[in-house]
């Protein structure tokens, strides 16, 4: 199942927009790109991608969020899925492996399938 959102923006655009706020954070820090790379352990053409939105890995933007002190901020993208109202699992405090599919006796409920109508 392939969730679909009509907000929801092409993947090209979100990276090329991050790619532009990681730039002008840089900027706005006063950081050179070769001190940032250097920082962050990466090449500085790797971070010029990074920057353009052109590529990059998950890795090379975290250690360059780490070399701007935006560590906090990196777990955030992911909320965590420990305690979640809608699983019965997480009151258990066991963590899920897997998903199975819903597996019910009663046929799928729609309206006007309401008892007394």
């Amino acid at each position: 199942m392939v969730y679909k959102n009509e907000n929801t923006q092409p993947i090209a655009r979100i990276v090329e927009q991050l790619g532009t706020r990681l730039e002008a954070y840089r900027i706005s820090r006063g950081i050179k790109q070769a001190d940032l790379a250097a920082r962050a352990g990466i090449s500085r053409s790797t971070l010029m991608r990074l920057e353009a939105g052109s590529s990059g890995t998950i890795d090379s933007l975290v250690r360059v969020l780490q070399a701007l002190d935006l560590t906090d901020r990196i777990l955030d993208l992911v909320p965590d899925a420990a305690l979640s109202p809608l699983d019965p699992m997480s009151e258990t405090g066991q963590r899920r492996m897997r998903v199975r599919d819903r597996k019910s006796d009663q046929p799928a409920w729609s309206w006007g399938d309401e008892p007394g109508q």
